[in-house]
């Protein structure tokens, strides 16, 4: 049973965008439009005069204050409203401290947008945010390291552990559709992933690839959400986030995904069901859809085989206790020798909140005696995670967040 306040999944129409379904036209264009015009944008900021930049940084102040006053906007202070859990953490640790929060709510619909009074250049006004309250000076970024592509460029050169990869367009994909997936295919080691290049919570990523024709198809699932795809080695290991508030690991979080191990008796839907009826307080079911069955079709099964003994065969690749899997904060036992690297990677990005999701077999050892890599950054993370995990002590990270704003460090 879900403990209150604890946050649930959404239903969905959509199997490979999960718990967080979205309009797959308008994905599409978005991302064409951002990722098209990003390399152009960030070099022409680099040149823009402060003062224009001041006026940008009012510009969601102006819009919503607008808003409301022709009607269409309202500003609410009731925390039940919180548009995700990510944003209620923030808004629990903010009453805590007395800093008056209140949420935009747009014709009748909670936004993920707040404003708080803060003080700013001394003076105490409404900072408008969305979900984590970031102070403007850390807001610019010299490179959307929310791309899978630009992240992996940049660590690779600073030689931070990555999966092999190769970007791909919906554009040379469907001119050279044979060739360049081929071509893709045999240089990588198998399996592989195909997944967009920007977007989170594993919308329309599809893991355990093994032939040609399962990378075409992935390929095309993919372009459904994001005409800019990347294509990399599968690591094998524990779906990891790693959390920085202002340069420092504030938290680590495993989590692992519902995993069957077979007697050479029972069929997988049985183990299936064997799993769920001894799950733990908290765990979700397992979720049997289109998404599962693809899964476990890239290993060649179905759900009506009988899994041969011994044999381990993972449902899906989302993690967590949401989809009937594992999760534990362990920033206690993560082995040192992580530690220098991911905090290179932190400083690289230069954000004062950010989380990187790695692929470890087992972050208790020592980095060296293993295959890991940072697979993508989040610029707006889950802090959420590090609070509800099966295991291990929870980490206050929206206090350290709030505390940036009082200019100390909590750790």
């Amino acid at each position: 049973m879900l403990q209150m306040n604890e946050p649930h999944t959404k239903k969905s129409s959509c199997s490979y965008c999960g718990d967080a379904p979205i309009n797959h036209p308008f994905s599409f264009w978005e991302s064409m439009i951002a990722i098209t015009l990003d390399k152009y944008a960030k070099k022409f900021i680099k040149y823009v005069p402060f003062f224009v930049k001041d006026f940008a940084d009012l510009v969601p102040e102006f819009l919503f204050r607008t808003l409301a006053f022709l009607g269409f906007v309202e500003f609410s202070g009731d925390i039940n409203k919180a548009n995700s859990f990510r944003s209620r953490i923030i808004w629990e640790e903010a009453k805590k401290r007395g800093i008056i929060m209140e949420q935009v709510i747009f014709r009748d619909k909670p936004l993920d947008f707040y404003r708080a009074m803060l003080k700013i250049k001394n003076k105490s006004k409404n900072f408008y945010f969305e979900s984590i309250p970031i102070r403007p000076e850390f807001l610019d970024m010299d490179k959307n390291w929310d791309d899978k592509v630009v992240l992996k460029q940049e660590f690779k050169k600073c030689d931070i552990p990555v999966p092999i990869y190769f970007e791909l367009s919906f554009f040379s994909f469907l001119k050279f559709k044979n060739k360049n997936t081929k071509e893709i295919f045999d240089k990588l080691p198998k399996p592989i992933i195909v997944k967009p290049r920007v977007g989170s919570r594993g919308r329309h990523t599809i893991t355990n690839i093994h032939t040609l024709k399962q990378l075409h198809e992935g390929i095309d699932t993919v372009l459904q959400i994001c005409p800019y795809l990347i294509v990399e080695e599968h690591l094998k290991g524990n779906v990891c986030r790693a959390t920085f508030v202002n340069g420092v690991l504030a938290g680590f979080y495993k989590g692992q995904s519902p995993t069957l191990i077979g007697d050479g008796k029972k069929t997988i839907l049985e183990l299936i069901k064997d799993l769920d009826s001894g799950r733990r307080d908290r765990v979700l079911p397992i979720r049997i859809g289109k998404e599962l069955h693809d899964h476990i079709s890239r290993s060649d099964f179905t759900i009506d085989d009988v899994l041969p003994v011994g044999v381990s065969l993972s449902l899906t690749h989302r993690i967590g206790r949401l989809f009937g899997g594992k999760t534990i904060e362990m920033i206690d036992d993560l082995h040192p020798s992580f530690i220098p690297i991911l905090t290179k990677a932190a400083k690289i990005v230069g954000l004062s909140v950010v989380g990187f999701d790695c692929i470890i077999p087992d972050p208790s050892k020592e980095e060296v005696s293993q295959k890991w890599g940072i697979i993508e950054c989040n610029s707006l993370p889950f802090i959420d995670l590090h609070y509800y995990a099966l295991e291990g002590k929870p980490r206050n990270i929206a206090g350290m967040i709030w505390d940036l704003w009082e200019n100390k460090q909590r750790i």
